[in-house]
């Protein structure tokens, strides 16, 4: 499930204006941001590591969505991040690394890690991993018949 341009506009200005928040801040006290979907008013909320509400969006073909179209929300979540984070704009903001971006559920359990960044660590996704059983087994057997 893609995002209306209007729905991408409105989740954009979500992040921005924390960077915006965090970017004003004397101090680099946050380490991790919460992202929060409703998904009865399709309210996607960011809080900040101590649950204080930093933006709010409403993501119009978030609302009423089946379990089974939060990978959709992550995908959407998770894109517009990376694409944030390689432009630079986490850069501009007071947070401590590493920090995280993460998924939560309306019981601010995780349901996954959106992004994370450390200077020395690399965090592999199942995209990076697709493929790499096929590519171990061969190499293996190649090396096992030599």
């Amino acid at each position: 499930m893609s995002i209306s341009k209007q729905s991408r506009e409105a989740l954009l200005d979500a992040i921005l204006a924390i960077t915006d928040t965090l970017g004003r801040a004397e101090s680099a006290t946050v380490t991790d941001l919460y992202f929060q979907v409703d998904r009865v008013t399709g309210t996607l909320t960011i809080f900040d590591d101590d649950d204080r509400e930093l933006s709010q969006a409403t993501i119009e073909e978030w609302k009423e969505s089946a379990q089974e179209q939060t990978a959709s929300v992550e995908k959407t979540l998770r894109t517009e991040l990376v694409q944030m984070q390689k432009v630079g704009l986490f850069d501009k903001m007071n947070i401590l690394k590493p920090y995280s971006c993460t998924l939560i559920d309306e019981n601010k359990e995780t349901i996954v890690d959106l992004i994370y960044m450390d200077d020395d660590t690399l965090v592999l996704d199942s995209e990076l991993l697709k493929g790499l059983d096929e590519e171990m087994n061969e190499f293996l057997k190649q090396l096992l018949e030599e």
